[in-house]
């Protein structure tokens, strides 16, 4: 009998995380799981590594033979997996103390709740201090931007958590498997096109185009050691950006829709803007819109 969650990882040179992300994974033990590595190829160890970690019940790497990138290899797991439930999981992240548990009954609660999540944290908070949150689900802005619910804020008495959003993070995200692959296009489940950024953001569209909601636990908490955040734009690499400039109109490309006729103003407005601030003062991105 397969078990009911599949914990999904892609690696890549990831060795440095594994430990730490390995031992959380373990102490989730009041919901049946199984784990596969999708690894692209590291070559810092990372396949040695996992060759040793025999204490994780029902785990199975995948070895590519060259670095497929985030979209594909997770499309790999997706293919394969036999499991109600996929969580999608970052090498940087580490789930704390019934993750698993709590986000999986979100999902038990309710047929169309196509994917679900919990609140990552940059720092985590403690009896002392209050958190510092990375992430609390997607949001979509009328203009057609998708960005990440809270990310540099405190955690404190003024913060208030929406339990419903628009979708979820990419870097920890359960997904219901008959939901995603419901929307699975020629592309994929995870668009190929995307190799890496936005596609999360594109597969919650999807989702919510589908009629499929999208949940927060409050309860359940990650840390995620993020690279970038919000802000941090400057230290951003030109690659990253023109991958994240292309994705975005890749997106708006593929979900836009007759229900967001009156917006599609705003969202030209926006892009214009966009544009017009990348021709000024980061030139050598415009290659992106090619």
């Amino acid at each position: 009998m397969s078990a009911k969650v599949q914990i999904q990882v892609v690696t890549w040179n990831s060795k440095k995380h594994l430990k730490r992300l390995f031992f959380s994974i373990q102490a989730q033990y009041r919901v049946g799981y199984s784990v596969l590595v999708i690894d692209n190829n590291s070559q810092d160890g990372t396949q040695e590594w996992l060759e040793n970690q025999d204490y994780i019940p029902n785990l199975k790497v995948i070895e590519n033979k060259e670095n497929k990138g985030f979209t594909s290899a997770h499309n790999q797991g997706f293919e394969i997996s036999e499991s109600a439930y996929v969580l999608v999981l970052n090498p940087d992240t580490e789930l704390q103390e019934d993750f698993l548990k709590e986000v999986v009954d979100v999902m038990d609660s309710d047929d169309s709740i196509g994917s679900a999540g919990g609140v990552l944290f940059q720092k985590l908070p403690t009896d002392e201090k209050s958190g510092i949150i990375d992430s609390c689900g997607l949001k979509k802005r009328i203009y057609g931007k998708i960005y990440d619910i809270g990310q540099n804020t405190v955690q404190d008495a003024n913060f208030s958590l929406k339990t419903d959003v628009f979708g979820i993070t990419g870097a920890c995200v359960l997904y219901r498997l008959s939901a995603i692959n419901k929307v699975k296009d020629e592309h994929g489940i995870f668009d190929e096109r995307f190799k890496s950024y936005k596609e999360d953001a594109d597969l919650a569209w999807r989702l919510h185009n589908a009629g499929f909601k999208a949940k927060i636990s409050p309860q359940a908490y990650v840390w995620h050691e993020r690279g970038y955040g919000k802000g941090d734009r400057n230290k951003i690499l030109d690659e990253i950006k023109q991958n994240s400039i292309r994705n975005h109109i890749l997106m708006l490309k593929k979900n836009l829709s007759w229900r967001d006729l009156l917006r599609i103003p705003l969202i030209i407005g926006y892009e214009i803007m966009k544009f017009v601030y990348i021709a000024i003062f980061e030139r050598q991105n415009l290659v992106a819109y090619k």
